[in-house]
């Protein structure tokens, strides 16, 4: 009689803890609105991760900066003594092991298992240094605090290309990339003609935003080349082949 009493209670003991469980609210982690889950895609971004198809519609919520056309003269002497003497610089070597050093000498980074480094380029600001990897890999080292920031490989939507980068001013960056043209069975096309659309970017360093950047109204053809990125945010463009060339000018965020 008791061993079925005490069977009866722990019966019931259990019962009332799965029926908590099961009552107390799950809580939510993606936020309460649909803007919430951008985090989660930019930093599957920086990671390096393409983004899927189904991944279209948040892309499309992109900030944009503006680009407008401008007539514009290069003044290559001035941009020329503004690259004289730079703090940091890119020394290559014949095993490949790429490095940034300062005018010590001190190595501010060299190539290893997170980048092969294959170039350095100083920022107009002469503060930071955008340094150039395999692969779409790329980092802006900030040498008088150390700081070390991993750019985004790709930018948002599917089959994009990983993105290039040049100074476009003191603290932002422009990024060239494109979609991938797709072949008959719907995979990205293996020839030199496989660039289905251009894109360019900015990504603003102090806030760490990638935007893409809206072409002029005109300017309405789906690939074209960058010919020259000036770090005063003016940028060449033109038609792959054609004579058709314009610069323009970026805001950048």
């Amino acid at each position: 009689m008791k061993r079925s009493l005490i069977l009866g209670i722990i019966l019931i003991t259990l019962f009332a803890i799965w029926f908590t469980c099961r009552s107390r609210p799950v809580p939510i982690t993606d936020g309460q609105n649909g803007n919430q889950k951008e985090p989660a895609l930019v930093s599957s971004l920086q990671s390096g991760e393409r983004i899927s198809s189904m991944d279209q519609t948040q892309s499309r919520r992109q900030p944009l900066v503006q680009m407008k056309e401008k007539p514009y003269v290069v003044d290559y002497a001035a941009l020329s003594r503004s690259l004289e003497n730079p703090p940091y610089e890119y020394r290559g070597s014949d095993d490949g092991n790429g490095r940034v050093i300062d005018k010590e000498g001190k190595v501010l980074m060299e190539s290893g298992k997170e980048i092969v480094i294959s170039g350095a380029v100083v920022g107009p600001n002469r503060e930071h240094v955008l340094v150039n990897g395999s692969e779409g890999k790329n980092f802006v080292l900030t040498p008088a605090t150390g700081g070390k920031l991993k750019l985004p490989v790709y930018p948002l939507g599917a089959n994009m290309f990983p993105l290039d980068w040049d100074w476009i001013g003191e603290q932002s960056l422009l990024g060239k990339s494109g979609i991938e043209r797709l072949g008959p069975d719907g995979k990205p096309v293996k020839t030199d003609d496989n660039v289905a659309e251009s894109k360019l970017y900015v990504y603003d360093l102090k806030t760490q935003q990638l935007s893409e950047v809206a072409l002029p109204d005109k300017f309405t053809h789906a690939v074209f080349g960058v010919m020259e990125v000036i770090p005063d945010g003016h940028v060449h463009l033109a038609l792959e082949g054609s004579e058709y060339k314009i610069w323009c000018k970026i805001t950048t965020p």
